[in-house]
């Protein structure tokens, strides 16, 4: 019997693939577990989703952009996924805008609704899965999966399929002019990656203070609770959309500060996967009530496995704690 050994980089890249749509849209309980018997709804997230994840773990080793570099593609993501295949972030009548369609609505975009479903993108479906298949496979935290041929002949996926799927669905027309915002946004985010990612990463912390994990998780369910559940509270601040938004801005202006000191140790690298606990945390708490007032058959119990398993991982990975973390690709001397 031939010995098994350890999976390969394109194997690890396949189960990243796999990954980043499952947490994206079944953990959070967005897409109904039931629906993913469909055979083209895990075949579209993972072409749109996973396809994007990889791709963006593969710019920021191969550019070194650090943790700035994978938020600015992450935002880039969120419009393909909201805009240029859901069409959400135009589509007043789009499920889950609420009352977002009408406040904060100007040019035919709903910005307030806009300014939280792309960061939410950013940072967990991109962000959340790119930071966790670091602590999968440590020992090629690092390391590329793909060769730049591959990577080259995988970039166009979630750009087609996106606007192949919305077009397929007869979701909202969009003008010319929607489009060219789209794709200039998205061509200037990953330029901001290339050329400046990196140096956003080396800008030193306000402090040499590292959060503990308790904190850090703190900040990472808040994270999400200022915008899945404050943003649509923001017309209790006036009649003026414009105010929101700022307000809006300048949590993820606290957050980003916070996320600084993130340093390049074993404790900041500590604090680092409680936020992205915390994070995931929000959603399991939240699957209860997703699945029995949202129909989402099963979705609390395997929520609970996953969120299990990955304090399991958490355990494993902080036991031991190193006197620091090696500087690599994404930027961990310093991190962001």
């Amino acid at each position: 019997m031939r010995a098994t050994g350890p999976i390969s980089n394109r194997w690890k890249a396949f189960l990243l693939v796999l990954f980043a749509p499952f947490l994206a849209e079944f953990v959070t309980g967005s897409t109904a577990p039931q629906a993913w018997i469909l055979p083209w709804v895990p075949l579209t997230f993972m072409a749109i989703y996973g396809v994007s994840a990889v791709l963006v773990r593969e710019f920021a080793i191969r550019f070194r952009t650090g943790p700035a570099g994978v938020i600015l593609l992450g935002l880039a993501f969120g419009v393909i996924n909201e805009g240029m295949a859901a069409h959400s972030l135009f589509n007043p009548a789009w499920p889950g805008v609420g009352v977002l369609a009408s406040y904060g609505r100007l040019g035919g975009v709903s910005w307030l609704w806009a300014e939280w479903i792309v960061p939410f993108h950013a940072v967990y479906s991109i962000s959340f899965p790119v930071f966790l298949s670091r602590q999968f496979w440590p020992e090629v935290r690092d390391t590329r999966f793909l060769t730049d041929r591959g990577a080259v002949l995988l970039a166009p996926v979630p750009v087609v399929v996106s606007i192949g799927t919305s077009f397929l669905v007869g979701a909202y027309p969009l003008s010319l002019v929607d489009w060219v915002g789209m794709f200039a946004f998205v061509a200037l985010m990953v330029f901001l990656a290339w050329r400046w990612g990196r140096w956003f990463g080396s800008v030193p912390p306000a402090a040499r203070w590292v959060p503990s994990p308790a904190a850090a998780a703190t900040v990472g369910v808040l994270f999400f609770v200022v915008g899945q559940v404050g943003t649509w509270d923001t017309p209790d601040l006036g009649p003026y959309p414009v105010v929101g938004m700022v307000v809006l801005l300048g949590f993820y202006l606290l957050v980003a500060v916070f996320a600084r000191n993130l340093g390049p140790t074993a404790a900041g690298e500590r604090a680092r996967f409680a936020f992205v606990l915390g994070g995931i945390g929000f959603y399991v708490a939240l699957s209860p009530f997703s699945e029995f007032l949202l129909g989402r058959f099963a979705l609390f119990p395997i929520d609970v496995v996953v969120f299990a398993a990955l304090v399991w991982l958490y355990r494993r990975r902080t036991a031991v704690a190193a006197p620091r973390i090696p500087p690599g690709a994404f930027g961990l001397a310093p991190a962001a």
